[in-house]
């Protein structure tokens, strides 16, 4: 027996322990390779055939019945000698299908994993407990440091119980993985207002309106920027311009107004 031939005997004799270990595209491989044997003519004596035959007979029915596979795989997984061209095929497909499953449940155990990092943290963060919350944060994040997504989530989670260093923290991070977030720019700079650095955060805000051209909510945060910055006139400027856009922006009209007493007081 060739080297070729010895090596994917055993591999389908170990079909049966693979599937055990839920290892269907090992099994599925062995198969499928095994079968390409057939149809590259390789040269057997009859009891090489023979052994071979009912490998790959035994390996289908067992892959046929196993309620993992079919679950994810609807086609009947049948052998018949003479065949072989056919179930290379049918384990080509088989493969595909499985390595498809394979990749959205890992897919599904990130979301999950990511969800119960935020739920955990958001509860910490609720009950007063921000170190801890500051530290599953940190690991969470650090395990998905390419997820733009999840940082901003994040930043999101500091915003709301007043945080707004850990908040523009995240944020810058989500920023840098989103540059074409207009809504992280805006968060950003938001909670960059917050902490009094207005130069920083009307970067932010001008990059937001850059993405979003006619939000006029995003005109109405730079107004109210300008406006604890006390530069009087760009805050009744964005603040009309949120007004343009929203005739009944009620917070924009309020705005605009104050800033034209705090002019007309300094004339």
């Amino acid at each position: 027996m060739s080297q070729e031939m010895s090596t994917l005997r055993r591999a389908l004799s170990r079909v049966s322990s693979d599937i055990k270990q839920g290892q269907y595209i090992s099994a599925a491989t062995a198969i499928r390779e095994s079968a390409r044997l057939f149809t590259k003519g390789v040269s057997m004596i009859k009891n090489e055939q023979d052994e071979f035959e009912t490998l790959l007979y035994s390996g289908c029915e067992l892959l046929r019945y196993h309620k993992e596979v079919t679950k994810y795989f609807p086609l009947s997984i049948e052998y018949t000698p003479g065949q072989e061209g056919a179930l290379v095929g049918l384990m080509n497909q088989l493969i595909e299908t499985l390595q498809e499953a394979s990749t959205e449940e890992a897919l599904k155990q990130h979301r999950e994993r990511k969800q119960a990092g935020l739920d955990k943290g958001r509860k910490e963060l609720a009950d007063g407990e921000h170190d801890e919350a500051r530290r599953t944060f940190r690991e969470l994040t650090g395990e998905y440091s390419d997820d733009g997504h999840l940082a901003a989530e994040v930043g999101e989670s500091f915003m709301q119980v007043g945080l707004y260093q850990d908040a523009a923290e995240h944020l810058t991070v989500a920023a840098q993985l989103s540059p074409d977030s207009a809504h992280v720019f805006n968060r950003l700079g938001i909670s960059l207002r917050k902490m009094k650095r207005y130069d920083t955060a009307e970067g932010y805000f001008l990059q937001a309106l850059e993405l979003e051209k006619n939000d006029p909510n995003l005109y109405f945060n730079l107004g109210r920027l300008y406006f604890d910055w006390m530069h009087w006139e760009k805050t009744v400027f964005f603040a009309e311009k949120a007004l343009q856009l929203n005739a009944q922006f009620t917070e924009a009209a309020k705005l605009a107004a104050y800033a034209k007493r705090k002019l007309a007081e300094a004339q």
